[in-house]
């Protein structure tokens, strides 16, 4: 069992510089692969212009790896599709082409349903395992995220590139330690803090991440049966 990501930039079209995006999307996918080796079985790697896809382990955070995705390519903004399932041809370590298999077919099912119904643009992450029921909870803890998001503002936002950049992604996180970094008072933080709702944004993700593994198990539950 694999997740297959696949992500596309949204209004490519309209970039004026597309060669200099395209550049830069090469070099982030770059430090991704840098950053998060440990955790692909494919490498990141660039396929149709606008469009890259990668091979993660079942284990991977896949939404640390989309959010700091995300965070990398500010302004430029991206839409996701995660596919659960296996892969029936060689795998290359190197490059994510060639591969294929029900985890590739559900992440591109999974990045359709996104330019086909995105909750008016605040929803550009999807999953798919092919269980429509349990990929209905999924989805609802990704969307309930997508929404506190898009109503940060910059300052807010700033908390989570500043724990991203610490390599922090859970709700647990030190907020003495947070302030230090943005260089900010504890009271200002905290009232950063509560209008974001930034660690009931992390819980969410913790709680899709399980919802995900949750679905893993069961597959490898019917295998032994």
């Amino acid at each position: 069992m694999y997740l297959a990501l696949i992500a596309d930039v949204i209004d490519s079209k309209m970039v004026q510089e597309r060669l200099d995006l395209q550049k830069q999307v090469e070099k982030t996918l770059q430090k991704m692969n840098e950053l998060f080796g440990d955790c692909l079985a494919s490498r990141f790697t660039l396929t149709l212009g606008d469009e890259f896809q990668a091979l993660l382990k079942v284990d991977a955070p896949v939404f640390q790896i989309i959010d700091t995705l995300r965070s990398e390519l500010t302004p430029t903004q991206l839409r996701f599709g995660i596919g659960l399932g296996e892969i029936v041809t060689a795998i290359d370590p190197l490059q994510s082409v060639g591969a294929d298999g029900p985890a590739y077919w559900n992440a591109r099912a999974a990045i359709n349903f996104v330019h086909q119904k995105n909750d008016y643009g605040n929803t550009q992450i999807y999953f798919s395992s092919g269980k429509e029921n349990q990929d209905f909870f999924v989805n609802a803890l990704i969307a309930s995220g997508e929404a506190i998001r898009s109503g940060w503002r910059d300052s807010q936002e700033e908390i989570l590139l500043n724990l991203l950049k610490r390599s922090v992604y859970s709700e647990s996180f030190s907020q003495q330690d947070l302030a230090q970094s943005l260089a900010i008072n504890p009271s200002a933080l905290s009232k950063r803090l509560k209008s974001s709702s930034v660690r009931v944004y992390l819980r969410g993700r913790a709680a899709a991440l399980a919802s995900i593994q949750s679905i893993v198990k069961g597959e490898e539950n019917e295998r032994i049966v």
